[in-house]
């Protein structure tokens, strides 16, 4: 199913939308989210049946809530979950029950350091229930009896993916993914959705594409094992880099990209070139925190993903609570993010892959003119048959040459040989009028 897109983004409607609606891995609220952000990208959508096992992995059954409320012994609420959507643990199995203080309390999540904030909390493996609240509104529960209401249900369906893609003039692909799973949360949630329709509608708009683009939206880790399960091989194939887009609203000036576990790919290598420049701070890769990448990232299919942050979960207090709000996540962040994203992109644009006509061993140059013919001690500063530039041509063909491996770019050739990028591009084009390169 394709959904046509006929809105203009609107970055604060859509967020306003997308905020109170109670999102989780499966489900009605994941769903209508789906649904609204593709009135702006046309995503196919794929399913993946409740059941169906994934490597280690088995796609859990859809969760749906109703409603859910903590009442006191007069049946006053105290906890509701229709006035903030965080109030429970998210894959709560269905309760009705009464219960004395002590025995709630087990059930009960706050953050004891962060008293005026309501933590986010899931079990999506485990059946488990619990209420999430504020430890100061904790605090004043008294002894008495209370009523725990959790009306929930769990029923076979899907786990749901949206997928598009933007053709390039070549099939070599970049993944721009996010995650639409939780409730509640602006930079940790709905800034990496965001900005991917943001550089969706930027990318649209190129007149021309060298690179294939490729644009998911999936529920966070399960959503990214289904997709590789079923485009393993096209993956492995085509992929040449990707960005997990997460928490790209918050007040960071700086945008800050995470490596692909081999450290090596072009968009790694474009990111680690601009903080050379201060452009963008760097982190290596690290399994134990992150998002999808680390999935992507695994020893199979060890595909060369990224992740880019403007403010890195776990390193801002707002994190995983009900602080993580738009007061704390800034449209004009988005915008900002989404904008410093394709400036990076369309400098990748301009450096394809290096790829020869004949890969075998050292061209013979001198047919062409490229190389000189006779060769004595008085020559050495000769490039070629015609050129006088103390060997700089010379050293430049033979290095892009060499790496003409289909998997460095001229920008890395000027890296290595310590070369101005604009000389090394003189002699690529020579090059290419020569067919020597594609």
């Amino acid at each position: 199913m394709t959904t046509k897109v006929k809105m203009e983004l609107d970055y604060n409607f859509l967020f306003d939308k997308l905020f109170p609606i109670p999102r989780c891995i499966t489900g009605k609220g994941y769903r209508k989210s789906l649904k609204l952000l593709s009135k702006y990208v046309p995503f196919k959508l794929i399913n993946y049946k409740s059941g169906k096992k994934i490597y280690s992995w088995v796609i859990p059954k859809e969760w749906n809530v109703d409603d859910a409320y903590l009442l006191d012994q007069r049946g006053k609420k105290i906890i509701d979950f229709k006035k903030n959507n965080l109030s429970i643990v998210y894959y709560s199995k269905p309760v009705n029950k009464t219960l004395n203080l002590k025995t709630l309390q087990k059930n009960l999540y706050t953050i004891k350091n962060q008293p005026n904030l309501i933590p986010y909390v899931t079990s999506y493996y485990q059946k488990n229930w619990g209420f999430c609240l504020k430890e100061s509104e904790r605090k004043k529960l008294i002894e008495q009896k209370y009523q725990a209401v959790i009306k929930s249900s769990f029923t076979d369906g899907n786990v749901q993916l949206g997928l598009t893609k933007l053709r390039g003039k070549s099939k070599k692909t970049i993944l721009i993914s996010s995650y639409l799973c939780h409730p509640a949360m602006a930079n940790n949630e709905l800034s990496g959705p965001l900005v991917l329709i943001g550089l969706y509608n930027k990318i649209k708009k190129w007149k021309k594409r060298n690179y294939t683009y490729l644009f998911l939206i999936n529920p966070e880790t399960i959503g990214s094992i289904c997709f590789i399960s079923s485009h393993k091989d096209e993956l492995k194939k085509n992929l040449v880099g990707g960005l997990v887009l997460t928490c790209l609203g918050g007040p960071n000036k700086q945008l800050s990209y995470k490596k692909s576990r081999e450290g090596n790919s072009i968009i790694d290598k474009l990111y680690i070139r601009e903080a050379k420049k201060n452009n963008v701070k760097i982190r290596e890769f690290n399994a134990h925190g992150g998002s999808d990448e680390r999935q992507y990232n695994s020893p199979e299919p060890n595909l060369p993903v990224g992740q880019i942050s403007r403010n890195v979960y776990k390193t801002y207090k707002e994190y995983h609570t009900s602080g993580d709000d738009k007061k704390f996540m800034k449209i004009s962040q988005i915008k900002k993010s989404v904008n410093d994203i394709e400036k990076k992109l369309l400098i990748n644009e301009k450096y394809l892959p290096l790829k020869r006509l004949d890969p075998n061993c050292e061209i013979r140059l001198g047919k062409y003119g490229l190389y000189p013919n006779i060769n004595h001690p008085n020559k050495k500063k000769y490039s070629s048959n015609t050129k006088k530039d103390g060997g700089l041509q010379k050293n430049i063909m033979l290095h892009l040459l060499s790496y003409a491996d289909g998997k460095h770019n001229i920008l890395d050739v000027a890296d290595l040989i310590n070369v101005d990028i604009k000389e090394v591009n003189k002699v690529y084009k020579i090059l290419k009028k020569k067919k020597i390169l594609f």
